[in-house]
């Protein structure tokens, strides 16, 4: 079963302000939160641009979570020990799945649920993690995912556009 809602908080994207822990342009990994970057052409920006524009992004080699997506997990899992229930585990195929979504959705600039048989919480203009985790809590069907007693496992991904507007995405399955 999935619940799906999106969400823009404020009603507004909202950029970021440059900092050694933040985004250069993406689609990349990013928030205030510190993360790997990538360029527009989709590779980690620690590694030379594709000739080919068009490149697939490059997926990271493990399951581990870059540090923005780590907080962003950290904090749902605090939101979920404050109401009593276990931290979810990081699924590798979630973090796969999350991942190719918010890539998508960075570069077509769409805020828009996936087809895939997941809960999933989306989320476009938050500046950090904190921001993100926040705005879904104070959404009732982004909340009724997280508190969700069900779920076990978690998948997650932020990327930035060029101009800095930050497109989350989090899934949720059993």
């Amino acid at each position: 079963m999935s619940s799906a809602l999106a969400i823009l908080c404020a009603g507004v994207a909202l950029s970021i302000t440059p900092q050694s822990e933040s985004p250069a342009v993406g689609p990349t990994p990013a928030a205030t939160d510190p993360a790997p970057q990538e360029s527009a052409a989709g590779q980690p920006a620690d590694s030379a641009p594709a000739p080919d524009a068009q490149a697939k992004p490059a997926q990271p080699a493990a399951s581990d979570p870059h540090a923005v997506e780590a907080a962003v997990i950290e904090r749902t899992n605090a939101e979920r020990v404050r109401y009593g229930l276990r931290p979810l585990a990081v699924d590798r195929l979630l973090m796969r799945q999350a991942r190719q979504h918010a890539a998508w959705m960075t570069r077509a600039r769409v805020l828009q649920h996936t087809g895939a048989m997941v809960a999933e919480n989306i989320a476009m203009g938050q500046r950090s993690s904190t921001e993100a985790v926040q705005c879904w809590m104070n959404s009732s069907g982004h909340r009724a995912n997280i508190l969700d007693p069900g779920h076990t496992r978690i998948g997650v991904a932020a990327y930035s556009t060029a101009d800095g507007t930050v497109f989350w995405c989090q899934q949720f399955l059993r």
